[in-house]
């Protein structure tokens, strides 16, 4: 496989779609090899791309001739548990997790629900990275208990273990999160020292009844379980978008492609605030891994989740007027204040800051939601469970978007709330709808439909004193917050004005539409390069629907972003522009008005996938994907590039 079939510089094979449409080897038997290859010339290792060199061929003859042996996993665990220098560290930590009182199990088993899919690091030495996991054994050899959800019983006694990870590390699925002493002091504080209503006399049930965590950690204090999604919110949100969930067309088409995420206060959010709140919620709020698969209750789950945020708001409307205080700050120095979300089709990406232009809708995120979303999409979601269970988290997540637009919504003059709302959730026109669409909406709510008959506003109520202009107060309220509320630091918005690809971000929609989602650039000169992504966003009359995407698009509102760093996990295509003049770059885009002038473009600018230089220009771009603010590396998949 790895020198025997021609490859894609052959000419014989001109499309290669890597993830999607190759033809897999049914077994290793002469015949099966030559179907194959007659089918798929280009499926030479590496597959659809340039071969390896001689060299690199050689090693791996070498090493199969004697016996293709490797490093054991349980050594190489052993050696970076023992010998880097972190002995001591996991140590401290896992007797943190591990705690004899009943106050500290539950803390524990909070932690690890939240920290399951986390790749731990220690400042001493950030490029070794541990799992949380539960295992057999206290010490010595991990011996780690699989299950279905991080709330699964274990069916056996078990030890909380930081477990190397020895793998190759993927951009895509590499989640950073730092252990420190001053975080385990801080967690200590808030979460064990902090005063308990009440302690349980017993610890609450694994599987499907442990699955609502406002009913099952219900005694840690509220306040200690949100300041930890606030402090750490890049992290929560990459869960979602870099867990197993995220992944498909399908799985992506209920958010917008561009958008920000900011947080309510503490001071100001109803489960911290109200305890009557807090239980009216928790009792009316039921979660799509409880149902896993089962029909009958999807038609009232819905139901429940929505009238849960009809509680909330209705508790703040009760209470006092919303502020631009209501906005949580970080102190003007926490990175995760503000999120940005792109969507890239079939996969996203989360930044620190409010990057590039003003999005069209904006997300305020409180505990509430926030804990919900982690619990559908992440701790409670199963890849490989029944297809309800999977179109139960979909629609349970468009709750949560729809829910966290109109606590933004909340915060701007009543008489534009509903317009606004509208604006983002437009109905396709009828001209532009097929005839299965057509049919599909005889038994189902369109964006309008579904918005004012069972999503109805629930923040006409809600005061606020945020003092704002009528004509566009969206843009003002940001603008404030951004020069008041937000340090520079945090939003980073020089990045994006002051881009030496402005002329590209200014580029209209008739350019945008015919990009591929997101392009990474190689900038600078051979001896010092710098690494941007080119993000095509695409706009939408709504996001409502599971199907018809392509029906829902409206791209004479497209436009595209060039953001400094990786913006993907997923290269489309990769552009070396270093010793290049980017000003003739952004000329000759913007000339591309046509899908065939795209593609001519980007057939002279882009790295073609049969380019000899492929190889060593993708190991710079994995190097500059390195982000030294998160800890962000590895390598970026090629599953997707396109074919020039």
């Amino acid at each position: 496989m790895v020198t025997d079939l021609p490859g894609i510089e052959s000419g014989l094979q001109d499309q290669y779609d890597s993830e999607y449409s190759r033809v897999c080897i049914a077994s290793t038997e002469k015949m099966e090899l030559k179907k194959y290859t007659k089918l798929n010339p280009a499926g030479r290792m590496p597959l659809g791309f340039p071969a390896l060199s001689k060299e690199e061929v050689k090693t791996l003859a070498d090493w199969i001739s004697k016996g293709a042996s490797g490093p054991e996993t349980l050594s190489v665990e052993r050696l970076l548990r023992e010998t880097m220098g972190l002995k001591e560290k996991i140590q401290t930590w896992e007797t943190f997790f591990n705690g004899t009182t009943l106050k500290q199990k539950l803390v524990a088993r909070y932690f690890y629900e939240h920290l399951f899919l986390a790749h731990i690091y220690f400042k001493q030495n950030p490029a070794v990275n541990f799992r949380l996991v539960r295992s057999k054994t206290k010490e010595g050899d991990i011996q780690e208990i699989g299950t279905e959800f991080p709330f699964s019983d274990p069916n056996s006694d078990f030890f909380y273990r930081l477990r190397p990870v020895v793998g190759t590390l993927t951009h895509k699925n590499h989640i950073p999160f730092l252990f420190s002493d001053q975080r385990l002091q801080q967690w200590r504080r808030q979460f064990l020292e902090a005063p308990w209503k009440r302690v349980p006399r017993q610890l609450p049930p694994y599987g499907a009844p442990g699955s609502n965590p406002f009913d099952t950690f219900k005694h840690i204090p509220v306040q200690a379980r949100y300041r930890l999604f606030l402090e750490n919110s890049n992290y929560f949100i990459m869960t979602f978008i870099k867990g197993p969930v995220c992944r498909g067309q399908t799985a992506l088409n209920v958010i917008n492609d561009h958008f920000w995420v900011l947080f309510l206060d503490p001071k100001y959010d109803a489960l911290v605030n109200s305890p009557e709140t807090y239980d009216r919620v928790s009792q009316q709020i039921q979660f799509p891994a409880k149902l896993n698969g089962d029909f009958e209750p999807f038609k009232n789950f819905k139901r429940r989740y929505w009238d849960s945020v009809k509680t909330k708001f209705d508790f703040m409307a009760a209470n006092r007027p919303l502020s631009l205080d209501a906005i949580w700050s970080g102190d003007q120095s926490n990175p995760n204040a503000n999120i940005t979300v792109y969507r890239h089709f079939d996969s996203a990406t989360v930044l620190h800051g409010l990057r590039g232009r003003t999005p069209k809708t904006v997300w305020v995120l409180d505990y509430h939601v926030f804990e919900s979303i982690y619990y559908n999409l992440t701790a409670g979601y199963n890849v490989f469970g029944p297809l309800l269970h999977q179109v139960n988290s979909r629609v349970y997540m468009e709750v949560s978007r729809v829910a966290s637009e109109d606590l933004f919504l909340s915060f701007l003059p009543s008489s534009r709330r509903i317009d606004l709302r509208n604006k983002w959730n437009i109905s396709v026109p009828d001209k532009k709808e097929s005839l299965l669409k057509s049919l599909v909406d005889l038994f189902s709510e369109d964006a309008q439909e579904k918005l004012t008959k069972k999503l109805v506003f629930g923040g006409s109520n809600v005061k606020s004193e945020v003092s704002l202009k009528q004509d566009f107060p969206k843009r003002e309220f940001l603008d404030v917050l951004i020069q008041r509320r937000f340090s520079a630091k945090q939003t980073m918005r020089e990045k994006f004005h002051d881009s030496p690809f402005d002329a590209v971000n200014n580029l209209p929609a008739e350019v945008a539409e015919h990009l591929p989602d997101a392009m990474l650039v190689l900038t600078g000169d051979s001896d010092q390069s710098q690494l941007w992504t080119m993000i095509h966003n695409k706009d939408h009359y709504n996001v409502a629907m599971l199907f018809f995407e392509d029906l829902r698009r409206r791209p004479e509102h497209d436009s595209i972003d060039v953001i400094e760093g990786a913006a993907t996990s997923y290269a489309n295509l990769i552009i070396d522009l270093r010793d290049k003049e980017i000003r003739q770059f952004s000329e000759d885009l913007s000339q591309a008005k046509t899908p065939q002038a795209a593609w001519e473009f980007m057939k002279k600018y882009g790295l073609s996938r049969s380019d000899k230089n492929f190889w060593q220009v993708y190991a710079l771009v994995v190097e500059k994907v390195f982000d030294p603010a998160t800890k962000e590396r590895g390598y970026i998949d090629l599953n997707r590039y396109i074919n020039l």
